[in-house]
């Protein structure tokens, strides 16, 4: 783990940021600058003007990042939606694997080079009753580790754990949440990433170490995630003019 935005150094490891998006809903500015058109078009439709600031930020952050990662000017950094909406790079970024996750003020962009990487936060809120959910649509075995929690903040906890390591591991397989949720992915985490398979393919899910309120978790194709590079920063540091 490390502090700063970093620039692509490493020694290859699989890198993870992740980015404060607070501040005021109207001082997203300096960011929009660095999107294209049809990401702004996509803020203003939102009715929350909170929310679209928070889809701003994430998206010129991420631009910055992936420049910097790949020694680019933001200007060439695009990308597309492609199968279950995954974005992949285009223009000079090409092939470069990466994944971006957005929950409340905060973002995970993650980039794996040349191996498929997924990324997921999820802040912390009940999603309804835990333990009904995980019986309705988890495997039997993370069921009965909710059951074994205390009921309130320790199920919820859990809970969102699961469905962030179910969601990296989705991105990364290029799949959609919806056909993982009954894929198990509980267990302890290990520090280089669980191993799961996948119709015969291995991909390693490691939990990340948000802090409170937070749940996360990054996968990559693979039986292991290798080192992970895990910074913060601040979009304000990386996308408004000094």
């Amino acid at each position: 783990m490390g502090g700063g935005a970093g620039g692509a150094g490493g020694g290859g490891a699989l890198r993870v940021w992740d980015v404060d998006l607070s501040g005021d809903a109207g001082a997203a500015g300096p960011a929009a600058e660095l999107l294209t058109d049809a990401e702004r078009a996509r803020a203003a439709r939102l009715a929350d003007p909170v929310r679209g600031a928070v889809l701003l930020r994430s998206h010129a952050a991420a631009r910055r990042l992936l420049a910097d990662h790949l020694r680019l000017p933001p200007e060439r950094i695009g990308w597309s939606a492609g199968r279950n909406g995954k974005p992949a790079l285009t223009g000079a970024g090409r092939g470069c694997q990466w994944n971006l996750s957005r929950s409340g003020p905060r973002a995970l962009v993650a980039v794996g080079g040349a191996v498929p990487v997924g990324v997921d936060i999820q802040q912390e809120h009940p999603h309804g009753d835990p333990l009904a959910l995980a019986r309705r649509f988890f495997a039997p075995a993370e069921a009965a580790q909710l059951a074994a929690l205390p009921a309130g903040r320790a199920r919820v906890r859990r809970l969102c754990l699961l469905l962030a390591r179910k969601e990296a591991w989705a991105k990364a397989a290029g799949g959609r949440l919806l056909d993982f949720l009954r894929h198990d992915a509980g267990g302890a985490p290990a520090p280089y990433g669980t191993a799961r398979l996948l119709d015969g393919a291995a991909y390693a899910v490691a939990d990340l170490a948000t802090g409170p309120g937070y749940a996360a978790a990054v996968a990559t194709a693979g039986r292991t995630t290798g080192r992970i590079d895990y910074r913060s920063c601040d979009w304000r540091d990386l996308c408004v003019p000094n």
